[in-house]
């Protein structure tokens, strides 16, 4: 391999190490917003809460905005970045519903394929550590409280770094309610006693995927995990985190 083929190699495999990171983890600054009885009880707390997850708002709408503007050939052309936001919601929940059953059955292909290297990682490792002969089973019965989920929380673009064209990281985090049924098998094939349960559960379901900065082209979603509602005290360090990551750049 000539040099610069070996220069152009690494630079690559490291393109691939950073973005199979920032598929590993939340962005900075992502607000899911709360249920309502879990907002702040002070008043003034409440309004201010509300305040910041509008600001927030604002800046997810605005940068999308601009990130579609900026795939313009010109400003005459179509833009090459489609978001395509009605595909969020049924994604989220392929992603997560795969991932439920392949944790269940045991389908480490599966959980390699859908979900993110730092997600995939523990969950790997608890089918491993699964008794010999045990066997789980998982059932989504149904998808409850249809008029309020599913429902994107949050849908965010970020730029892995300030060069040009580098690849764009879309995140999304979609809430989904739904009934769940688990239970658990012995070696004989029958269900251990008091293991068959129905939970009712509402989840904050992250995904995402890389765009790349050139072309435009979106790559596979991936499933991060599920994630808890913001609060008004994580919130406020999460501000300081972020004034703090912005003097270190």
């Amino acid at each position: 391999m000539s040099p610069k083929s070996e220069v152009a190699q690494r630079m690559q495999n490291n393109v691939g190490e950073v973005t199979a990171e920032a598929l590993s983890m939340v962005v900075p600054g992502t607000f899911v917003f709360p249920p309502l009885a879990q907002f702040p009880k002070p008043l003034g707390q409440k309004l201010r809460f509300l305040g910041w997850w509008l600001v927030i708002k604002g800046q997810e709408i605005l940068t999308n905005m601009a990130l579609k503007f900026t795939s313009k050939p010109t400003i005459f052309k179509a833009a090459k970045f489609k978001p395509k936001r009605s595909v969020i919601i049924p994604t989220a929940k392929a992603l997560h519903r795969s991932m439920a059953e392949a944790l269940a059955s045991g389908d480490k292909n599966t959980i390699n394929k859908v979900c993110s290297r730092k997600l995939a990682g523990p969950l790997l490792a608890s089918i491993d550590a699964r008794p010999r002969g045990r066997r789980y089973g998982w059932e989504l019965v149904k998808y409850t409280n249809k008029l309020f989920y599913p429902a994107i929380r949050s849908h965010r673009v970020s730029p892995l770094s300030r060069e040009r064209h580098a690849p764009i990281i879309r995140q999304a985090v979609v809430a989904i309610s739904s009934k769940q049924r688990r239970v658990q098998y012995d070696a004989q094939n029958q269900v251990v006693p008091g293991s068959e349960k129905e939970i009712d559960v509402v989840e904050n379901v992250a995904i995402a995927c890389i765009v790349d900065g050139r072309t435009w082209e979106q790559g596979e979603w991936r499933l991060l995990g599920t994630i808890k509602p913001t609060t008004y005290e994580g919130w406020a360090e999460e501000k300081e985190l972020l004034k703090n990551m912005l003097h270190q750049s």
